[in-house]
């Protein structure tokens, strides 16, 4: 698909505010809610509400005694008490401040002290539909009908999964996913992590029907002379999407798909995000996962004393993050978290300088979000939602990685075409 862009670009103050804008009326707020977003671990869920916040909206997630789902506004509708203190029931969730009771339609179901039992029906409490799939329970706030949920390979296909929330990052959601989707940055944030990333790489973005795609090109240490090749996708709404080969596996594939990581930066609201991971081992991979797989997150100093979105997934702040002080601490999601935390809670579009080639594609990504919310405000469906699947409707992005001679590097660089990189 070709660029919807010719130059690169600093945003107008208007183009910044729309971009860092999501609450429920602002342009950007109201085309992210016509996307399904997770918002908790199906394993996670059990007789307890779980206080979430998303698009600036907080809402409380339960599963009840018959083991449906239910997503309803956060604040009883009779005198505001916070529901993540209520009692999960056969058919709903019940305030403990008296005891209203509103199933997961948002319908209140009893009104004890009420004589009139009529009162109720003229009450409507705010719910939205939830599913799950893939071990994750996403979430529609939009306005119906709502697409399908998305057929991604590494949520639907034979596999393993690990999921996980691996931080809650205190900025705007565009620098996270802009952050992945920015393969210079490896050279520099990551250089103590992934010492097959230090070198620059040559770099090359396209457009397809789910995002953005880029392919970065580098000489990588210590392989005689050869160039690693990788192909990473932002999917919508905001998934940063790779293909690896043994940065988070080891030992023989025995698979042709390669395993994925797909993060989710989740807009909790304008200044704080929800980093939400998946990695898939597709079946028949025999590799095992390295013990960095499961512990990596995005944390730096949290203290979660009071009723905050999330809390079961934020942590005091360790005796070594205090030692280290400013210093960035190691592993890759630190890394990520103590850079891109420090642009601020939000960006300052105007008076960044962004590279004409390096950042052509952090531009894209910008116009193709900006288009997209003038679109749905001029009534057209976003970009990458899924309507009117066929039954057992699998789809798979393209990514990966590779290892390639000179004279094959010489070529692609020559292509610079998304499909030519991950073809052998």
């Amino acid at each position: 698909m070709t660029s919807r862009i010719t130059r690169t670009r600093n945003n107008t103050a208007e183009e910044s505010l729309i971009l860092n804008q999501t609450g429920k009326g602002t342009p950007m707020g109201e085309l992210l809610r016509r996307y399904w977003w997770p918002v908790g671990i199906s394993a996670d869920l059990n007789d307890k509400p779980t206080l979430v916040k998303l698009l600036g909206e907080e809402l409380v997630l339960y599963r009840d005694q018959q083991g449906r789902l239910g997503l309803v506004g956060s604040r009883c509708p009779h005198r505001r008490a916070n529901l993540c203190f209520g009692n999960v029931t056969h058919d709903g969730i019940r305030c403990r401040y008296h005891g209203w009771l509103m199933d997961a339609e948002g319908r209140v179901k009893a009104t004890p002290g009420e004589p009139d039992k009529s009162f109720k029906d003229s009450v409507r409490h705010p719910a939205y539909p939830v599913q799950e799939l893939g071990g994750i329970v996403f979430a529609y706030l939009g306005p119906q009908p709502a697409p399908a949920l998305p057929p991604f390979n590494f949520l639907v296909d034979p596999g393993e999964r690990i999921v996980k929330v691996t931080g809650y990052a205190e900025c705007n959601w565009m620098p996270t996913i802009e952050n992945a989707m920015d393969p210079l940055h490896l050279s520099f944030t990551h250089a103590p992590s992934f010492k097959d990333l230090r070198a620059e790489p040559e770099v090359w973005f396209e457009e397809h029907d789910l995002g953005v795609a880029y392919v970065s090109a580098r000489p990588v240490p210590g392989k005689d002379g050869r160039f690693g090749i990788r192909v990473h996708n932002l999917l919508l709404p905001a998934i940063s999407h790779s293909g690896n080969t043994d940065r988070w596996i080891s030992g023989a594939a025995g698979s042709d798909d390669p395993p994925i990581t797909a993060r989710w930066a989740v807009p909790v609201d304008d200044t704080h995000t929800l980093m939400f991971r998946i990695m898939y081992k597709p079946e028949g991979h025999v590799g095992e996962w390295r013990e960095c797989a499961e512990d990596e997150r995005w944390d730096l100093a949290w203290v979660a004393t009071r009723a905050e979105p999330y809390q079961e997934y934020r942590e005091a702040p360790s005796q070594e993050a205090v030692r280290l002080g400013h210093t960035v601490p190691p592993g890759a999601s630190r890394e990520d978290a103590t850079i891109v935390e420090s642009i601020g809670a939000v960006i300052d579009h105007e008076n960044e300088n962004l590279l004409p080639t390096a950042d052509h594609g952090l531009a894209m990504i910008r116009q193709l979000y900006l288009d997209a919310a003038t679109s749905v405000q001029e009534g057209g469906d976003p970009p990458g939602t899924f309507r009117d699947l066929a039954p057992d409707t699998v789809v798979k992005p393209r990514t990966g990685e590779r290892m390639v001679d000179a004279q094959e590097y010489a070529r692609l660089l020559e292509q610079k075409s998304v499909a030519a990189s991950l073809v052998s």
